[in-house]
């Protein structure tokens, strides 16, 4: 019975060997110097938002971003992407009369990458850099008003990526951006927070 035991655990170790040896060499390639592109969906928060309107609010909202970089090495790239934040929203009182504020936040970014590889298919990776933004808020109802602004500011994130094939990648970030508004009302400048799941493809 032991050596039946052993005989089999030999034979699933030598197939798990094999089949590590001929994926390995395939999947390695995404660590490789080159071009990707990506897309990403999540959930957006404009932190403080809440705090700074009265009424009921909703600070949270659909996200979406897309993406285009080139990877220098296993360690190392240069990103740049386009951001939608969604909406947020409050609904409340202003000069006496009920209103509804909004706000639409956009922006464009470029990121240094760091990635530490854990194996051929898994890694952690930070992201810092600097995001233009176009922000725009308006108050509908018994009041309407509008303004916009732009600007530009740091960003940065963290996040784990997971190589299902040579060429396709799935990711998971967190990432946060500063001091995004749109000078509606004169209402404080506050931060965005997206949680996104995303994919990657690597050329």
């Amino acid at each position: 019975m032991n050596r039946t035991m052993a005989l089999i655990a030999g034979c699933l170790l030598s197939v798990t060997s094999l089949g590590a040896n001929a994926q390995s060499p395939a999947v390695a390639l995404q660590m490789d110097s080159g071009f990707y592109v990506g897309a990403g969906l999540g959930r957006s928060e404009a932190r403080d938002f809440c705090t700074t309107v009265a009424g009921a609010c909703d600070a949270k909202d659909m996200s979406w971003n897309v993406y285009a970089g080139y990877q220098f090495n296993r360690h190392f790239a240069l990103e740049g992407g386009f951001t939608n934040f969604g909406q947020a929203t409050s609904s409340g009182f202003s000069g006496g009369v009920p209103s509804k504020i909004s706000t639409d936040t956009t922006a464009f970014e470029l990121v240094a990458v760091g990635l530490l590889p854990f194996t051929d298919r898994f890694s952690l990776f930070g992201k810092a850099g600097f995001f233009r933004y176009d922000s725009d808020g308006t108050i509908s109802g018994g009041v309407v008003a509008g303004a916009s602004d732009t600007g530009t500011e740091f960003t940065f994130g963290l996040g784990a990526e997971y190589g299902f094939a040579r060429n396709l990648a799935a990711r998971l970030e967190w990432q946060r951006y500063l001091g995004v508004g749109s000078g509606l009302l004169g209402l404080p400048k506050a931060d965005i927070s997206v949680l996104r799941l995303g994919a990657r493809y690597k050329f």
